[in-house]
Parts: C-alpha cells; structure tokens; sequence
C-alpha cells in the first residue's frame, strides 16, 4: 500500500510508553485511510490463469475469512459469519469449515487447475488431510467436498496470514442483498452448508437414543470431559507441555475429537465418561466372549483412555468365565513300539555332570542304560564310544537321539555303515 507509513505515523506515537493515551480525530483519520488503502483497488491484482494460486482461510470464534492470492498478492477476499450451530463446531472443523468456504466461494478460480495450495495456522488440519478415514463424520463430509479440487494443505503462522485473520474476525451478516448472480451463490453455499449441518454422528452408531441421553448427562458432571470439550471447541495449543494434565492422554489423537449435541467424539466412537465405564464394561461382556473379542467389538463404538487393559483385567476377573473355562488340553503319550529283543531299539544323549561330559545310551527292551566318559564332545569321539558299546552289547535296529550336533552328517554315514 502506497505511503503507508506515514498514513500510519499517528497511530505509531500512540505506543510510546511516555505518551498518555488520547484519541484525536486525526487517529480515527488515520484508521479511516488504512481501511481505504486496504479495500482499494489497486491493492489488488489481475488474475492470472498461468500463475500458482493460493488460498488463505482462517476461522475465528464467529467468522470465516479467506483471500485469493498469487505471488503473495491478494486477487480476492470473501467472508462471513458463522450461524449459530456451526460456532459450537470444534476449532478443527471451523478451519476445515474455512477452507471449503473459500473453495466454494473462489470455485471459478480454483476448479480444474492441477495444483491449488491451501495454507492454514491451524498445524492439526495437516493431518486429517493425510489420514481422512479418521476423520469424524462431518470433517468426513467436508473433505467430501473438497474432492472437486487439487489441493495441497500446508501450515503457516498464524501472524503471517494477517489478511484472512482480519476477515474472519470482521464479518457482517447477509442482508440479501446484492445482485442475481450473487444471490444464487449464496444460497448455493447456503444449501451446502445445510448439508452439513445436517450430519448427526450419532445415527452411524449401534447406541440408543436413551443410552446417548444418559452418555450426554454423565458427560456434562465429568470435570475431565467438560476440559475436553472446552479444549476442541477453542483449539489446542501448539505444545503438548501447554495442555492441562486432565486432557494430555488425548494429545495424540487430538485431530480425531469433536464435540455434537454435548457429546464428545473420537473419530467415529463415543468418549465414554469414566463414571459409565463399568457399566459398559457389563454390558460389553454381558455374553462372556473372550478379552480380545470384546475388545474388538467395543472400539467400533466406544472409546476411553485404556480401554483395551480394562476389559482385559474386567474380562480376566469374570467368575462366570473362570468356573467354566476350559483347562488346557493334556497331549496323548506317544509311546514306541516294542523291541523284540535286547538292544534292538535304543536311545543316546548326552550330559554333563560337575564340569564332566558323558553319553548316556538305554535299551528300550530291558531299561538296561550304560554311561561313557567323554573326553570332548566331538562327533568322532561319540562314533568311537558307541562302536565299542555295539561290539559288546550287539549291532542295534534304530538309535533315538535328539538330533544333536554330534548325531548329524558325520554320525549318519556312521549308522549307514
């Protein structure tokens, strides 16, 4: 903006910290001719349909903001306020909620072209377009929407995007007015919106409505979920040391948590309240199924923090599964077959005994065992006892071993001689 500094000179006084606070007419001057440098039209350039385009979008706590901009110089801005139900959506899903605003409003520009960037201060965001499935129903629904464009969402400060800050937190209602073209847009957008809105996480689940009511009461006297809540709806901090102790086990999962009708959500589970939780603990194993089975059949709906331990150790504390719990099979012994006569079949290992090796070899006819000192453990070395065991007791049918180093190659062309 031309001459800017001295238009803003007057206002600069104003933060010396010997200078009394005063408001003259030329300060209110001065503001009045940075609004009209600022909406001005040359302040804005010429779209052009072979330069990068990016959006900016932001969201306040009653407004949505976005700016048209390429090479970092604004083409066209657009905002409005939030209507009552979209100002209780959680801060995630009023910066998603910003970002479909602009490519609504900006559609002409942005729709066929191979790449559009997206930048928004709100880093969470980053990762519900990286893992969409996720997502909760109406983030679901909007990213939906944006399926019609090639976006590339990336984070930036949140100083650094002044302009979309500014318009989001400055927005006037509609007043109808204005003319056909624009009329049809904003009921366009208005009807898209409604889409939206209409979203009720609540009919996706296998949870009635009384079972929710009684979710949603426990929910409002739980102090951890009600600093939960507060914290979706307002946004996370950028640290996870400046979260408060009662909400940091949620840091990690934080994109995923919503907030509808007073109740909080994890994705597209319920956040159970901790004074409900033995009670849905009863009832997730009312039909005395495994640890694992249970499991599996509550976090399709369900969620609190360790859920996966307390079922375990709920599960594993049952008296009804423990009286009539199958004890562990007992194997069959698989007995030899009988030798005929002495020394027919025989069984060899080896054993040590005070810092001494020895073989041991046992006839499986008579139980007759005969022991033999080693010197070392090598293969030739049990070659060499046996040969002097079979020459004396006879030539055995099968030797049983436990297929040891010693009885491998070299013992195995022993036994084919």
């Amino acid at each position: 903006m031309p001459h800017l500094s001295a238009v803003c000179e007057p206002l600069h006084w104003l933060l010396d910290k010997d200078t009394p606070w005063h408001w003259l007419p030329k300060h209110e001057a001065a503001v009045q001719e940075m609004k009209s440098l600022a909406s001005s039209m040359p302040a804005l350039c010429y779209y052009d349909v072979m330069k990068p385009v990016t959006i900016q979008s932001d969201s306040s706590q009653r407004g949505l903001g976005c700016c048209l901009m390429q090479e970092d110089q604004p083409v066209a801005f657009a905002s409005r306020a939030l209507t009552p139900t979209e100002q209780n959506y959680a801060q995630i899903e009023k910066e998603c909620l910003s970002i479909v605003f602009s490519c609504q409003r900006f559609r002409h520009y942005l729709y066929g072209r191979d790449l559009v960037t997206a930048e928004t201060d709100h880093k969470p965001l980053i990762a519900i377009f990286s893992k969409p499935l996720n997502a909760p129903k109406r983030l679901q629904s909007m990213l939906l929407t944006l399926q019609n464009y090639s976006l590339k969402v990336i984070y930036k400060p949140g100083p650094e995007m002044y302009i979309s800050d500014t318009l989001s937190r400055a927005t006037t209602q509609c007043t109808g007015r204005g003319t056909v073209y624009e009329r049809q847009a904003i009921c366009s957008l208005q009807q898209e919106q409604q889409d939206v809105k209409q979203i009720n996480q609540a009919d996706y689940l296998n949870v009635t409505d009384h079972r929710l009511a009684l979710i949603r009461q426990h929910t409002d006297k739980d102090e951890h979920l009600q600093s939960l809540k507060s914290m979706a709806l307002a946004g996370w901090p950028y640290l996870k040391e400046e979260t408060s102790f009662t909400v940091r086990e949620y840091w990690t999962f934080r994109d995923e948590i919503s907030v509808q009708n007073d109740i909080l959500f994890r994705g597209q589970k319920v956040i159970i309240p901790k004074s409900l939780c033995p009670e849905m603990l009863t009832r997730i194993h009312s039909s005395h199924v495994g640890g694992d089975a249970c499991y599996h059949q509550a976090r399709e709906t369900l969620y609190c923090p360790n859920m996966q331990a307390e079922i375990k150790d709920f599960v594993s504390n049952c008296t009804t599964c423990n009286e009539y719990a199958h004890e562990q099979q007992k194997e069959t012994m698989m007995s030899h077959e009988l030798p005929t006569r002495a020394w027919q079949i025989i069984s060899m290992d080896l054993f040590s005994h005070r810092q001494k090796d020895y073989l041991l070899i046992v006839d499986h006819c008579s139980d007759f065992w005969e022991i033999e000192l080693l010197p070392d453990l090598s293969a030739e070395t049990v070659i060499k006892h046996c040969k002097a065991q079979f020459a004396r007791q006879g030539q055995p049918d099968k030797v049983i071993t436990d297929n040891g180093p010693q009885f491998t190659a070299q013992f195995k062309r022993f036994a084919s001689e």
